[in-house]
């Protein structure tokens, strides 16, 4: 479940429509800086052309955001019941493409841990 794989993820910022979100283990808000909103269109555009440096680069620089947004004190209740509202209002479509997201951070996860 989609739900459960992202409660055990670092975090990472995702794509919705047009909206972005910080989501894992430790964190699910809305992303609405433009710079890293950025660095979201980089490393998709990066990672579809197989420029492997500069995805690694880009991955690096979310996973880096994702870190430095989490909120203290960490509430493990209000990221599951937050989280799970996002995903139960997104279309089918919305659904799939985040799937997609995810599985292609867990590949890049592998890749490019550090």
């Amino acid at each position: 479940m989609l739900l459960e794989r992202l409660l055990h993820l670092p975090g990472f910022v995702y794509q919705s429509g047009d909206r972005f979100y910080f989501l894992g283990k430790w964190i699910c808000k809305e992303c609405t800086d433009v710079n890293i909103t950025d660095c979201v269109a980089m490393y998709q555009m990066c990672r579809a052309s197989g420029e492997e440096p500069d995805t690694n680069l880009y991955f690096q620089k979310l996973r880096a955001f994702s870190d430095f947004a989490l909120e203290i004190p960490y509430n493990p209740s209000k990221i599951h019941d937050d989280m799970s509202r996002i995903i139960d209002g997104l279309s089918e479509s919305e659904s799939t493409t985040l799937e997609t997201q995810v599985q292609c951070f867990e590949e890049d996860l592998q890749k490019y841990a550090v």
